[in-house]
């Protein structure tokens, strides 16, 4: 929601045994976003003729990268679920917040490997 109440984003699980989150963006523009099935320290966000792999950097640090250029990074706090996310080269933030998001739920679910 934005801060005027409307609705800007919505995840919604497409497959909970899956851990895969359908991205609905308003306006336009729709992804669903999972675990890269090659790595269990890389998902991939797929839709709109687009590609996006999230790899973990480390256990508190992701990058978000569309083909070879880096879109965004998440920093997350030690001690706190607080998160620090950047956004560079005009990446849709709406996109890069739900993604963060939905890798956050990943986190907290039961059936989720740390890195």
């Amino acid at each position: 929601m934005n801060a005027e109440g409307c609705q800007v984003a919505r995840l919604e699980v497409a497959s909970f045994f899956g851990s895969i989150y359908n991205l609905i963006i308003t306006g336009g523009g729709f992804y669903q976003f999972g675990r890269d099935p090659g790595s269990s320290r890389s998902w991939t966000c797929k839709g709109e003729e687009k590609l996006f792999r999230i790899s973990a950097q480390s256990s508190l640090r992701f990058l978000v990268a569309e083909g070879a250029q880096e879109v965004a990074e998440c920093s997350k706090s030690r001690f706190f679920n607080d998160y620090e996310v950047r956004v560079f080269n005009d990446a849709d933030l709406k996109l890069i917040v739900c993604v963060f998001i939905a890798l956050s739920l990943l986190e907290h679910q039961s059936t989720y490997i740390p890195v």
